[in-house]
């Protein structure tokens, strides 16, 4: 989204943000030779105690910019979650169902037209797959989830080890502010809003850190957790199918879906 995926363009942004709300409002209108509408009223004050507005701001900004390159690695791992949920347990579910007579192989059939991973398993057994085939037919979209799993995690790792940084710079800047201004009694508000940014900027900054990444970088280590054990169980629920069913049977019903599905598309 709006090229923030982009490491260079994320810099600059970044970048930007920092001289907007760090350290522009550091130097005087006078000298500046112009005057930006709040930026230095943010800056000299602390509002209830524990809010400066130019170190929320760009800290958030950078926060959200962070975010948003990863958005497509979120909503790719959140969909295939969602399909994992509806697929792989639905499935496991299905197996297990026909294994202990709860449901027939033509019930079995039909759900296979609303789940992918039945229909998988059920196509690579009508063309003569053997057990471990089956298993590496689910492993595959196993596989395919995991990685999408493993490269979020690695995002909000990477967003977690950089927001600290982030911090860390603003922290410096707002101490170089403090310590390069004159000693006079009058320029304490300017030695203040120095020490106000070094401190908020790594405040807010770890805020994002522990509230935002790290806990979403632990979600994710248990989708991949419990992707592991339902493979597991699904895994064991295809074997335990194979050796249940009868191939003349299922051969003959997904003819005849075929069949079906065939004369349907002629009638259109």
């Amino acid at each position: 989204m709006l090229g923030f995926s982009n490491k260079y363009i994320q810099g600059l942004f970044i970048l930007l943000c920092f001289g907007v709300f760090i350290v522009i409002p550091s130097i005087s209108p006078e000298e500046l030779g112009f005057t930006i509408p709040y930026i230095y009223e943010w800056n000299e004050k602390m509002q209830y105690g524990i809010i400066h507005w130019n170190s929320l701001f760009f800290v958030g900004i950078t926060a959200f910019v962070l975010w948003l390159s990863i958005e497509k690695d979120i909503k790719k791992a959140k969909k295939l979650h969602l399909n994992k949920r509806n697929g792989f347990i639905e499935a496991e579910n299905s197996f297990e169902s026909f294994f202990e007579n709860t449901i027939t192989l033509n019930d079995l059939v039909e759900k296979s037209k609303q789940n992918h991973v039945v229909d998988k398993i059920l196509h690579l057994l009508g063309h003569g797959a053997i057990e471990d085939d089956l298993v590496l037919g689910t492993q595959k979209i196993y596989l395919n989830i995991a990685s999408s799993y493993s490269k979020l995690k690695n995002d909000y790792e990477y967003l977690s080890t950089v927001m600290p940084i982030i911090g860390m710079v603003g922290t410096v800047a707002g101490l170089l502010m403090m310590f390069a201004e004159p000693t006079q009694a009058e320029d304490f508000e300017k030695k203040f809003a120095g020490l106000s940014i070094a401190l908020s900027t790594t405040l807010y900054a770890s805020l994002f850190t522990i509230l935002l990444f790290k806990p979403n970088a632990r979600s994710v280590e248990q989708w991949q957790t419990d992707l592991d054990e339902d493979f597991e169980n699904l895994a064991i629920s295809v074997r335990k199918f194979y050796h249940k069913v009868n191939l003349l049977e299922l051969t003959d019903l997904q003819n005849h879906q075929n069949n079906q599905e065939s004369n349907d598309e002629t009638e259109k």
